[in-house]
């Protein structure tokens, strides 16, 4: 073999070596998120998610992936769920729902409760969740009654995964539950719109503090 074809044989072995290395980023390449349109409050919000993560997967279901959400809505319910929660993992919000108003085709909040196979409310309600604006001690403070006999009664199968302590009733039942944990638990139930619903639910869940009110 001349000298010549021996030099050119790399050059040549340089197309293919390309190839191969273009081929083997291709997944990073294609690892990009995906755009999608969601609705809250009747705007449209842009999001973005990836489309091979995992806990999307396990909490989007074969409906929903075949139909696509309500309305215009673009964006897995899960996905949606996550910007309206943000700071708590996936298996924090796992007691949480979106509240969807099927009128208007807009996400309105989110609520306390199971899921339908869109994320939305599987039962009907009129409440909604926000957080508190609450010291990590009073998180603490409430998360801690779920390790009481009383709390450990209450809990269902749900809270208990997502480590959440949840408690439900009359204003009045919530509010007694609370003082008994000390004044600043109280101080969670302050908001004007918390202190006259019929029915409220306080959850403790990933070092935070979420009232729901209807």
């Amino acid at each position: 073999m001349s000298h010549r074809a021996r030099l050119a044989m790399p050059a040549l072995a340089m197309p293919a070596l390309a190839l191969l290395l273009a081929f083997a980023l291709a997944p990073a390449a294609q690892a990009k998120p995906q755009a999608c349109l969601t609705s809250l409050e009747g705007f449209a919000v842009p999001l973005a998610y990836d489309t091979s993560d995992p806990q999307l997967k396990e909490n989007r279901t074969m409906r929903e992936r075949v139909f696509g959400g309500p309305g215009d809505v673009t964006c897995p319910g899960y996905v949606t769920l996550r910007h309206l929660t943000p700071g708590l993992s996936d298996t924090e919000r796992a007691v949480f729902c979106l509240q969807f108003d099927g009128q208007a085709k807009t996400y309105t909040g989110f609520a306390e409760g199971p899921r339908d196979a869109y994320v939305a409310c599987a039962r009907p309600t009129s409440g909604f969740c926000e957080r508190v604006n609450t010291t990590a001690e009073v998180a603490l403070t409430i998360a801690g009654y779920g390790a009481t006999a009383a709390g450990r009664a209450a809990r269902d199968s749900a809270a208990e995964a997502a480590g959440a302590v949840i408690l439900t009733g009359s204003t009045a039942s919530v509010s007694a539950t609370l003082s008994s944990l000390g004044a600043s638990a109280m101080s969670v139930l302050s908001a004007p719109a918390t202190l006259t619903a019929a029915v409220v639910t306080v959850v403790a869940v990933g070092g935070a503090v979420y009232v729901c009110s209807e």
